[in-house]
């Protein structure tokens, strides 16, 4: 295929690097128009260009920026040439080259490629999800377990997508509005199961039957109870939890048999008795095999087993995903449960790739659940992170990939794209060049008065509050939005500033604070959102 690109004179060095480094199958020229900004260009102004150029030399495509405004159809119409969009910034060139002859069909004379290829993949990406929660028709396989009743139920087993269990950790010491609230954000973030983690140390039945109530009525997922002392267990399926974490060799003799069968309970290696888990994988894995054994007999019918993962270092992480991986062997109709919040919460890393590298793991070994937490403020969002990393783990499974350019990923800081430019100095500079020292510009009030700046995670707004000069305790006005702009624009709106750099400062403090309450790092003013790392090159 034979393609002409068009940009303007900023960008044409880096496309020409771009092509000469390409190793995709076409050819390639670039017609470099008298405009500086690619972006500037328009598809009329293109077309009579092209028009004084002459023929064109057999060109199977043109491929105009991908910010211009308006139709290249009328690109198409004067050189009789298909002319698309191509992506918005020139560096996302060599992943459009890739599939190129792939994608064609999907190129638009309106959008930019990279919006629209996106759109496409993630358009497949969620239609591969519904299809893979999709209740199969007729008997469910041996494989495949139900849990829970109605609307609330759902399949667990090899092949099909990972359920989120979300755990309301400590919930006997939460207020009823608090219980709702976190209920209610865990099933706003993907989970699939609330689960209500109760205190070892004081057991509490009568809270948990309330708690499980409260909460069952809440949210329209099923709701499960976290504990090893069996009064607490039966306390929470009188009142409608319908999967237990969990039973050990002790515990499940003294659930009533009439409970045994009608909710599912996942099964530890653990013993009252002993209080430690074995030191040993082949100790763990027997006293696993046993108690799911026992279960059986006493007459547990919907049985998930957990052999329990451990945090990294102390005990150890490798031994206990070798549990998981050699009881998977042994069991492989048996789901498995998998506790990553032991590793995320014992980590002091971003949360979103830890999460996903554990998914992919779980997904490898045939876990069929996976349970977490969001105690430390590092964890903020771990639940919909896990949630976006199972999905990802479905669909790269199922199309036999790796877990990349699947239409949904957890790049939430970084990027596989790096649009801007390298900064290069010129050779021959005739403008001046200063390196501004730190606190060499003067600071001057703003007659007109000052602003503090918030962040209201609760209502996921942005807060401004601006004061006098005269009276500094009580603001004159609070004002509330989601984006920086729109508080921005409020402000100008209503003359609260008179000064450019109290603007710029405005500005500056805005998208911060913006910036802020997208990743969830900590708002404070006039303080930097994120470490100055100094990342060596070399």
């Amino acid at each position: 295929m034979k393609v002409l690109l068009i940009t303007g004179k900023l960008a044409e060095p880096l496309i020409r690097k771009i092509i000469s480094e390409t190793k995709a199958p076409h050819s390639f020229d670039l017609l470099v128009l008298p405009l500086p900004v690619a972006a500037f260009l328009h598809p009329k102004y293109v077309s009579t260009q092209l028009k004084l150029r002459g023929p064109l030399e057999d060109y199977n495509l043109i491929l105009l920026p991908g910010m211009i405004a308006g139709d290249t159809a009328v690109v198409t119409e004067s050189t009789r040439i298909p002319a698309f969009k191509g992506p918005q910034h020139a560096a996302d060139l060599p992943l459009l080259f890739d599939v190129l002859t792939e994608k064609l069909s999907q190129l638009s004379t309106t959008q930019p490629a990279d919006v629209v290829l996106a759109e496409a993949v993630k358009k497949r990406a969620i239609q591969d999800l519904r299809q893979g929660n999709r209740r199969p028709k007729g008997k469910l396989p041996s494989t495949v377990l139900e849990i829970g009743k109605g609307k609330r139920s759902i399949l667990v087993g090899p092949r099909r997508p990972m359920r989120v269990i979300a755990e309301i950790t400590d919930a006997p010491l939460r207020s009823e509005d608090e219980l709702r609230h976190l209920a209610q954000y865990f099933i706003a973030s993907g989970a699939h199961v609330i689960d209500i983690g109760m205190i070892a140390e004081a057991p509490n039945p009568k809270a948990a039957n309330e708690i499980i109530r409260l909460v069952n009525k809440t949210v329209p997922v099923m709701v499960s109870i976290d504990s090893l002392n069996s009064e607490e267990i039966v306390a929470g399926l009188e009142a409608g939890a319908e999967l237990v974490l969990s039973l050990d060799q002790d515990n499940m003799l003294d659930i009533p048999k009439s409970k045994r069968s009608k909710a599912a309970f996942t099964v530890i290696p653990a013993t009252q008795e002993s209080g430690d888990l074995p030191k040993t994988l082949d100790e763990r894995l027997e006293l696993l095999l046993d108690n799911l054994s026992n279960a059986r007999t006493l007459g547990y019918k919907k049985l998930i087993a957990d052999p329990l993962c451990d945090p990294l270092m102390a005990p150890g992480l490798s031994q206990a995903l070798l549990a998981y991986q050699e009881f998977h062997n042994r069991e492989p109709k048996v789901p498995m449960l998998m506790g990553v919040g032991n590793v995320t919460e014992l980590l002091d890393a971003d949360s979103p790739g830890v999460n996903a590298l554990l998914a992919g793991i779980a997904v490898e070994l045939g876990v069929s659940m996976v349970l977490t937490t969001e105690v430390s403020p590092k964890t903020r969002g771990a639940v919909w992170e896990l949630h976006r990393a199972t999905q990802m783990m479905y669909l790269a499974r199922r199309h036999q990939t790796p877990p990349k350019d699947l239409g949904l990923d957890l790049l939430l800081l970084k990027t596989k794209q790096f649009p801007e430019p390298p900064y290069e100095l010129g050779a021959n500079v005739s403008y001046p060049r200063e390196v501004i020292a730190e606190g060499e510009t003067p600071h001057r009030m703003d007659v007109n008065g000052f602003f503090t700046f918030h962040v209201d995670r609760e209502k996921k707004m942005l807060v401004a509050r601006h004061y006098t000069i005269e009276e500094r305790e009580t603001p004159t006005i609070e004002l509330l939005s989601p984006t920086a702009q729109e508080l921005i624009d409020a402000i100008f709106t209503r003359d609260l500033v008179s000064q450019l750099d109290h603007a710029a400062y405005i500005g500056r403090e805005l998208a911060k604070a913006e910036l802020a309450l997208v990743t969830g790092r900590p708002y404070i003013q006039e303080t930097s959102l994120f470490p100055n790392w100094h990342i060596p090159l070399s």
